[in-house]
């Protein structure tokens, strides 16, 4: 519980990036975090794990959408991708127009990790910033080198808070 505390406070206080809110709860919720630190990666070294399969960004049906939208398959694959429940977690508003205006909003501006950054394991799967990382690897290329925090973590075995708990720690938060 200690170490739980500790490190939720160092990432809601590291002025460096923000983290999503909700994000950050599904992460403790989910699973056994060891350690964090920033690190800089290329983006074509981040992996999705889903259903115990690695993939790399291409393969994934985001990344799919992203390069050619108005495919019947790609938005028929993403719908579906919005749909399941385990994407939803974190983001209730999964959606093709939330995609595209996050596509929008990178046209615009770069990556700034104070603005949501990118989180991966220890062996670069992505926990959250799927999304990001497909728009800055279809953007820039693989070689775009970026700022991710990096999580230490249980692998394996995920830890169910009970609920009762879970809310104590919501009541104290305010939230």
């Amino acid at each position: 519980m200690q170490n739980y505390s500790r490190i939720r406070n160092e990432l809601e206080s590291d002025s460096r990036f923000h983290i999503y809110p909700e994000a950050l709860d599904s992460l403790f919720r989910t699973h056994k975090i060891y350690s964090w630190k920033l690190t800089k990666i290329t983006v074509g070294k981040l992996r999705r794990y889903k259903n115990k399969k690695l993939s790399l960004l291409t393969d994934t049906d985001n990344y799919r959408f992203l390069c050619n939208p108005e495919s019947a398959e790609n938005k028929a694959a993403y719908a579906e991708y919005c749909r399941d429940s385990s994407n939803l977690k974190d983001n209730s508003n999964r959606s093709e127009n939330t995609f595209r205006k996050l596509m929008n909003t990178f046209s615009s501006e770069k990556y700034d990790p104070k603005k949501g950054i990118i989180i991966m394991d220890q062996y670069h799967c992505i926990l959250d910033g799927l999304h990001r990382s497909c728009i800055l690897l279809k953007q820039f290329g693989a070689d775009y080198e970026i700022t991710v925090l990096q999580m230490k973590i249980e692998h394996g075995k995920r830890i169910k808070i009970l609920s009762p708990f879970w809310e104590f720690v919501q009541k104290i938060k305010g939230n």
